[in-house]
């Protein structure tokens, strides 16, 4: 007799097929397996979590690093002569890669959750080992061409230090169900009194973890400094080409205190405005000067620089990525654009009575008015009618400023003492420079300080909360508008933010704990024993 009655029933669990198939290639259910992990694989699986969490800190730096994202971009024009977005290709390819391990980790963890031997395919392994060995490179890369940025890094750490407080109680948290079902089947004791003491050590290190998080924007709104001044950076420059008359005239909308700009001195001795050494990168010199391309900016004479356009460039290769922004009256403005002469802006300067910062770069040496530049950018700034009290002048501690004029001393920390036996009151720094100490000793002196560049919402907060007097910026028209520091909180609402998160975590690390221990109380557990 043929008997039909099925002899077994196999259940058809089609995302246990896609999560051991896309991890481990094991596609077929006879290949599936419940037995404990292999060593290799626990391997792969640490090696994996180190770099999934490498990849988190790149990214988390690459965000912050926006701030000076053009910097690095001008880098790289500097050594290829050609334009390319490469801050914009850096993180591109980091969130790729982000992605990827991002889902090599979900299903790793889901493999632990169910139960299932870890099973990491050897074409995953070897992109692991690359994708570290990548992120490596780009870490070295960045502290050999980059370094000043590790320090934003830092201050960055100053602002969001109790969010990410917040946000790594909340991971370690959710983490907690799994940690705990893999503490309950671990068959040695030792095993598990280690494990628990490390995870233990790790909630209570981020518990605690306010208690060394010394954040200036936590802070009564009443106690707040007053909100920093603007300085227009080369004018309005993430929005119009720097150093025009137009990024002048589109700062000033903004309500910004002064402009900062860089001068140079033709070879007929007539002050124009410019950054670089040469007219490269911010003209149209290749097709004007083919010749004269790598010439330096001084050798030409005024009615030669005259020729040249200086806006173009910004809308042929949007920079800032911005110019989708841009008006078509304002294109129509930065297409005729050419390089304005100090005598313009001062005039312009002056008839809005805004201060007017100048960075002075001297000419090479054989210029017939390499020992006239100082002199000459004086003759023009009286000439064109600005008080020179309203001139912050650039300058090292000890040489001073012209008489009449604003001394600044740039570039690096001077004690106070220092500062006021020369009679300088204000400083001009990079924003890696100064400490929080060094601010608040230069408060306390009666010394304003001038950060530079500052470009982010979040880093203009923090210096606001940390008391500067003034930062220059390329980004006015976002600056402008903020009325209170962003992230700011008050002691009291951070005091409660941190123990509400606090216990309600420890109350659900307890929890998973307990109902992992029922789940498995009686039964003497065994992986071959899940069901699947």
């Amino acid at each position: 007799m043929v008997s039909h009655v099925r002899l077994q029933y196999y259940q058809h669990r089609y995302c246990l097929v896609c999560m051991t198939g896309s991890l481990g290639c094991r596609w077929h259910r006879y290949k599936q397996s419940t037995r404990d992990s292999r060593k290799r694989d626990l391997v792969i699986f640490s090696l994996l979590s180190a770099t999934f969490l490498f990849c988190i800190f790149l990214l988390y730096c690459i965000f912050v690093m926006r701030n000076d994202f053009s910097d690095l971009n001008w880098y790289f024009y500097s050594q290829t002569k050609k334009w390319l977005p490469v801050y914009s290709i850096f993180l591109i390819v980091v969130c790729v890669v982000f992605s990827y391990l991002f889902i090599l980790m979900c299903l790793s963890l889901c493999h632990l959750l169910q139960g299932h031997q870890l099973y990491t395919h050897k074409v995953h392994a070897v992109f692991i080992l690359l994708f570290l060995g990548f992120f490596i490179s780009l870490v070295v890369t960045i502290d050999e061409m980059w370094r000043e940025e590790w320090a934003i890094v830092w201050l960055s750490l100053q602002i969001f230090g109790p969010y990410l407080q917040v946000g790594a109680v909340a991971v370690m948290t959710l983490m907690s169900w799994l940690i705990a079902r893999q503490w309950f089947t671990l068959s040695s004791t030792y095993g598990q009194l280690l494990c628990l003491m490390v995870y233990l050590a790790v909630m209570t290190g981020l518990y605690v973890a306010p208690l060394f998080i010394n954040s200036p924007c936590v802070v009564l709104i009443s106690e707040l400094p007053p909100r920093p001044r603007l300085l227009a950076h080369r004018g309005a420059s993430a929005i119009a080409p720097e150093n025009t008359l137009a990024s002048f005239h589109v700062a000033n909308q903004y309500n910004v205190e002064g402009f900062e700009a860089d001068v140079r001195i033709s070879l007929d001795g007539v002050p124009f405005l410019l950054y670089d050494s040469t007219f490269q990168r911010t003209t149209n010199i290749e097709q004007v000067f083919p010749s004269l391309v790598n010439q330096d900016a001084s050798f030409f004479n005024m009615s030669q620089i005259k020729q040249l356009n200086a806006g173009l460039w910004f809308l042929e290769h949007d920079p800032m990525y911005t110019v989708g922004q841009v008006s078509e009256e304002r294109k129509w403005l930065y297409r005729n654009q050419s390089v304005p002469t100090l005598q313009e802006l001062v005039e312009y300067t002056s008839s809005t009575n805004k201060t007017l910062m100048l960075d002075i770069r001297n000419p090479p040496t054989g210029h017939p008015y390499r020992a006239l530049t100082e002199n000459n950018t004086i003759e023009v700034i009286l000439q064109g009618g600005l008080r020179p009290d309203s001139v912050l002048w650039l300058t090292d501690s000890e040489k001073g400023a012209p008489e009449g004029f604003h001394p600044v001393a740039a570039n690096r920390y001077y004690p106070s003492s220092h500062l006021h036996r020369n009679n300088i009151s204000m400083v001009n720094v990079m924003f890696n420079v100064l400490s929080s100490d060094n601010i608040q000793e230069y408060k306390a002196n009666n010394i304003s300080v001038n950060i530079h560049t500052v470009n982010e919402d979040w880093l203009f907060s923090l210096y606001w909360c940390m008391g500067v007097s003034s930062v220059s910026t390329n980004n006015c028209q976002s600056l402008s508008t903020l009325q209170t520091p962003i992230f700011h909180l008050s002691p009291r609402n951070y005091l409660i933010l941190w123990m509400t998160v606090d216990i309600m975590s420890a109350l659900l690390v307890i929890t998973a704990f307990i109902v992992q221990r029922l789940r498995l109380r009686g039964t003497n557990y065994s992986p071959n024993m899940i069901k699947y």
